[in-house]
């Protein structure tokens, strides 16, 4: 049986997980040409993490593990787009078995930094006409470049979640106006550290019983020929301690609330209390940042859906901080409800494993996440078995990436109108 064939039958018995990823990781490897113990080392299971990293760098000469890492570096320069400063970007119709009409739809990292060169390669070259800023309002703020040039002759528009009604709402902004413009501007100290006035509280206060909001269904049309760019905060830090602490150990909760029993109420009191939530996003690394990301992050993810679904749109380019893990997750839905093969998306998801050193900033390491006592090794990089146990982890939890659509609402016919607005010539 060839290595597609594999891959489909692991996902198709009720197998567990763990023998599930067996037989996909067994397959991807024989696929990337990496076998032994290199490869057993470059695809180890999140538990030995740790451990692995120190050897791949101990063990930097190995053949086959130098094998691995120049076909990644081939491959990136065969499809990541020659920007000067842009990095990690990619047309989703490149990535090996995508049924995308390339020149339709981009995944990138940040773009303030382009050049003047990549301001053509992106606007007129590429013409893209739809942005999508998935970057939490922190970042938002921390970003000197949120405002650049290669913005201007772009609409803004601030997407606010609604709860449980997962359509939420849009607000436009004036021209020039940053969407935390406030915060910058207005932080002040009522009585210490913990009443700062932080970007997430300025953008998320706003409300879709605003006046200026409208029902973002209603705004997923393009208004003529206009060009947008739509700030979609997927996920904040507040997001990633309330998700955290459902996996986080009974008793180590139980000390949090005798320490402060207002924890659970008070954001500023969670700020105190991250030592056993950050040991634990140490401890379950990118792989359980994905699992919140699906779960919490669901409404925002079902809006880029719905945007990149609009035909009148393209080209649409949405990003995050370095491209990797959000926009990483984006990737991976839209290929999968395409039809792109398994080991394909995890591949593309591959080839963003340099991307910070390329950026050389490592604040920028987790975006959405305050980066206190977090391991750079676990979360710089972009190791296979990342996406692939994300992909299998939806396959348990929702049954398979179209469950996992059904689910936030991005249903049968929303999906067949996103592959109609990405393949059909």
């Amino acid at each position: 049986m060839d290595f597609n064939g594999r891959v489909a039958d692991a996902f198709s018995g009720p197998t567990s997980v763990a023998q599930t990823r067996s037989s996909l990781f067994s397959s991807f490897s024989k696929n990337r040409k990496c076998n032994s113990q290199s490869c057993a080392r470059l695809y180890a299971s999140v538990e030995d993490k740790n451990s692995v990293v120190e050897d791949i760098v101990v063990e930097e000469d190995d053949e086959e593990t130098k094998l691995y890492k120049e076909e990644i570096r081939v491959l990136c320069k065969e499809r990541n787009l020659p920007f000067e400063k842009i990095k990690n970007c990619r047309d989703l119709g490149a990535t090996a078995s995508s049924p995308i009409v390339t020149g339709r739809i981009f995944r990138t990292g940040r773009l303030g930094d382009a050049t003047e060169s990549d301001q053509k390669i992106l606007l007129e070259g590429l013409g893209i006409t739809t942005l999508v800023d998935l970057r939490s309002p922190t970042e938002l703020r921390d970003d000197d470049a949120l405002m650049a040039d290669i913005f201007d002759g772009f609409t803004d528009l601030v997407w606010i979640e609604n709860g449980r009604r997962r359509d939420g709402c849009l607000k436009e902004l004036k021209s020039g106006v940053s969407p935390v413009e406030k915060s910058r501007k207005s932080r002040f100290k009522k009585g210490g550290d913990d009443d700062v006035v932080s970007a997430e509280d300025e953008m998320c206060n706003v409300g879709c019983d605003d006046p200026q909001t409208v029902p973002a269904e209603r705004s997923l049309t393009k208004s003529g020929d206009r060009k947008e760019r739509h700030f979609v905060s997927l996920m904040n830090e507040f997001k990633y301690v309330r998700g955290t602490v459902t996996k986080v150990r009974k008793r180590d909760i139980a000390k949090a609330i005798i320490k402060a029993p207002g924890a659970f109420l008070s954001k500023r009191i969670w700020n105190s209390l991250k030592e056993p939530f950050i040991t634990e996003i140490n401890s379950g690394g990118l792989i359980m940042l994905n699992d919140l990301l699906l779960r919490f992050g669901a409404p925002g993810i079902k809006y880029v859906l719905d945007l990149c679904a609009e035909s009148d749109r393209h080209p649409v380019a949405f990003y995050c901080t370095a491209g990797k893990d959000r926009t990483g997750i984006i990737t991976a839905i839209i290929l999968s409800v395409c039809g792109a093969k398994l080991e394909d998306i995890v591949e593309d998801y591959s080839l963003s494993a340099n991307v910070y050193a390329e950026m050389n900033d490592h604040k920028a390491m987790v975006g959405a996440l305050s980066q206190r006592n977090l391991d750079a090794k676990t979360f710089l990089g972009a190791p296979p078995e990342v996406m692939a146990d994300t992909l299998l982890a939806i396959k348990e939890n929702y049954g398979s990436v179209e469950g996992y659509c059904d689910w936030i609402g991005f249903g049968p016919e929303r999906r067949e109108k996103l592959r109609k607005a990405l393949m059909e010539e």
